[in-house]
């Protein structure tokens, strides 16, 4: 009895023992099969950097201001290598002569370069061209040719004029205080209502500085993305946004001149800014186009009122690294020798100002004149 006893004791451990080894074997497969169907293909993995790659160059596109209105040739071709099948896109983009090859150039080999490994790019310029090539994973994916819409046209016996405005002034105090301490040959461009904005513009104003309304107004992604105190929104009549205006134009006294902030859903329609800059001009200022949106209407719009206005070249510091907002001012520095004049928007950052004073010398010696934005509205 004892010894049948114990056998069954060691048959039930056996059991017990395999059943155990069977379940870690099944979950160690349904683990090992989970990770395995997880983990994307050879595929997904090339369409999500291809992804990357297209945001990358549509931000780009956007930053150097150009809109759709510009590809004169956008397809597809299908590429094959062995087994693998791919799309590469090909563009054809028209770009103003005020926008040199060389910064469209830095400015895309900076934004890929910063993607790291699986990506690449190379440019060549053939005959009055620039030609992109981007690659991902050692594929071609993207051709992109630039042409100039007519021969950039030499800017003989004039000065180069450069003009430097800081946005979104008025609710901070060091760096407005710096920008007037340092006599910092930039324009006040001062939000409406805000704390300090009204005491900002009478002290800019007796150190001899210009003095604009930066305006907000609507973007996409209201009211997710809120555009502040006295916004001219989509949903106004007529009799609203004049009534808004009237009241932001008389919140910062001695302005010369609007520009807008954010606006990127307002600024691509037209009747609505023909009805805001329709009482800019008649109140004598001049508009200056921030370019929040490639579809921007806005010196479009000026132009046929007869308004003075003028729009930015370059946003100075989308990046705060100072080296980047050096960078920055280096290619306005070229679109200002290259056209004879050029836009620059920063923002009340400690590196953009610090940038500012450290390459002013710079500019000045490439025999460019600082001015206040009204000297360069047209």
């Amino acid at each position: 009895m004892g010894k049948r006893s114990y056998r069954r004791r060691r048959l039930r451990a056996w059991i017990g023992y395999f059943l155990f080894f069977l379940l870690g074997s099944l979950l160690t497969f349904g683990g090992y099969t989970y990770l395995t169907r997880g983990k994307p293909s050879l595929t997904e993995t090339f369409s999500q950097k291809v992804f990357i790659a297209d945001q990358t160059i549509q931000s780009q596109l956007y930053e150097l201001g150009l809109s759709k209105k510009e590809i004169l040739l956008q397809k597809s071709v299908s590429k094959r290598e062995g087994d693998f099948i791919w799309e590469q896109s090909l563009l054809k983009i028209r770009i103003p002569s005020s926008l040199p090859f060389s910064l469209v150039e830095k400015s895309f080999n900076r934004s890929l370069s910063h993607l790291g490994k699986p990506f690449s790019i190379q440019s060549s310029r053939p005959s009055e061209s620039l030609q992109v090539e981007v690659k991902v994973m050692g594929r071609t994916t993207h051709q992109i040719t630039f042409l100039y819409a007519k021969p950039p046209e030499a800017k003989a016996g004039l000065q180069p004029k450069m003009a430097i405005v800081i946005d979104d002034l008025g609710g901070e105090g060091s760096v407005s205080h710096e920008l007037l301490q340092e006599n910092l040959p930039v324009t006040f461009s001062i939000l409406p209502f805000s704390p300090k904005g009204k005491v900002l513009a009478l002290e800019a104003h007796q150190k001899g500085r210009e003095v604009i309304l930066h305006l907000p107004m609507e973007p996409h992604g209201y009211p997710e993305i809120k555009p502040g105190k006295g916004a001219l929104l989509y949903k106004m009549s007529e009799e609203e946004l004049f009534r808004q205006l009237s009241k932001d134009i008389e919140a910062v006294p001695y302005i010369q001149g609007v520009s807008n902030h954010m606006g990127s859903q307002l600024m691509e329609d037209p009747e609505k800014i023909r009805i805001i800059l329709s009482e800019v001009k008649r109140r004598r200022l001049f508009f200056l186009d921030s370019r929040t949106t490639p579809q921007t209407v806005g010196l479009e719009t000026a132009r046929s009122l007869g308004l003075k206005a003028g729009e930015r070249d370059i946003f100075l510091d989308n990046s705060t690294e100072g080296k980047d907002v050096k960078w920055q001012l280096e290619q306005l520095i070229q679109i200002s020798l290259s056209t004879g004049k050029a836009i620059g928007i920063g923002h009340p950052h400690p590196s953009t100002i610090q940038s500012l004073k450290e390459m002013i010398p710079r500019i000045r010696e490439k025999g460019i004149q600082i001015v206040s934005l009204s000297d360069i509205m047209q």
